[in-house]
């Protein structure tokens, strides 16, 4: 009944009526069928779409709180030196990252399984008792009193001889220099340590083991460092007030840290406490170059004065240049 129905109101349209009836029928069926087609033919690209407009809602946006190390070399190279008995020792400006350094060795080895312990400047005895606190070495004798520090000192020697364990001592250039010696008699016996310091002197403990210097961070990491210290703190910094903050921060990431905060109270401040220099060469070769033409000046106008003149400075000039270029750099000078 349904299908006669049709037909004959089929039959009741004009010619014309009929054949627009098909087309606009055809037409809707295109689409259906052209996408049929695409998902069939290519199941890989519509998986990765998917993927694509999930990573679109969702960005990877960075949330106070995140850390993350920008010294990933130097993280290696220590925990592959500590690893082969080895002893490094970490250098650099205050602030420049070598706690931050310091504590993600101590979490690798810790994670690896190992007995760690980490220490900070403090009275020899102070020191000695948090070694042994963190290596569970027994600090009193069997009638219940407390070792001398010389009985400690054995006492962590032989579980250090006996154990394979790590000992990470910040700011090592304060601590006193006996206990810094008693550092050197352990590494003589082959135990694993890593020291920081700011500008260490190179005696005892600091001159008998290789050294990394930290280099200044790259622009891109300040720049990450100073963002999200700034989400921190609830402030937003435009690209013309990061890069006057990242003057006075050099590549100091504790300094670039205290620069928003200084931004944040509202402080003015024109200077920052790094030791990145700019390097002026081109600005001394400009001067030269200038008292060498001011000699041929007075040579071609037949000035005297002039001549003898420039030919004076820029003998002093090259002799200060060639004096200066051979002084040693501040980090191979022994102090």
């Amino acid at each position: 009944m349904v299908a006669t129905g049709a037909l004959t109101a089929i039959a009741g349209l004009n010619p014309f009526s009929i054949a627009a009836l098909g087309i606009s029928a055809a037409l809707s069926l295109i689409p259906k069928f052209s996408r049929h087609l695409l998902q069939a033919g290519k199941p890989v690209q519509r998986s990765d779409s998917s993927k694509n407009e999930t990573a679109t809602t969702e960005p990877d946006i960075t949330t106070p709180g995140d850390f993350k190390i920008y010294r990933q070399a130097e993280l290696s190279r220590t925990a592959a030196s500590l690893l082969a008995n080895g002893a490094i020792l970490i250098a650099g400006e205050d602030g420049s990252g070598k706690s931050v350094l310091a504590n993600a060795v101590f979490e690798k080895l810790q994670d690896d399984g190992f007995a760690v312990a980490f220490i900070e400047p403090a009275t020899p005895k102070q020191m000695l008792l948090e070694i042994a606190h963190q290596f569970d070495v027994a600090t009193e004798n069997l009638e219940g009193k407390s070792l001398t520090i010389d009985k400690l000192k054995r006492a962590i020697a032989t579980f250090l001889e006996e154990n394979t364990a790590f000992l990470v001592l910040d700011d090592a250039h304060s601590c006193d220099a006996k206990f810094r010696m008693w550092l050197k008699q352990l590494r003589r016996v082959g135990v694993p340590m890593l020291l920081l310091a700011t500008d260490p002197p190179r005696t005892d403990i600091f001159i008998n083991i290789p050294r990394i210097e930290l280099k200044p961070l790259p622009e891109y990491a300040i720049r990450e460092i100073m963002i999200q210290a700034a989400i921190e703190r609830g402030i937003e910094l435009k690209p013309s007030e990061l890069s006057k903050l990242q003057e006075r921060a050099g590549g100091n990431p504790m300094l670039a840290t205290r620069a928003v905060d200084e931004e944040y109270l509202g402080l003015e401040v024109e200077s920052g406490d790094h030791r990145r220099y700019f390097d002026i060469t081109p600005l001394i070769l400009l001067v030269g170059i200038a008292f060498v033409i001011m000699r041929f000046i007075g040579l071609g106008t037949s000035d005297q004065a002039l001549y003898i003149f420039g030919g004076i400075a820029a003998a002093i000039f090259l002799g200060l240049s060639r004096l200066l270029y051979n002084l040693p750099r501040e980090s191979q000078r022994i102090r």
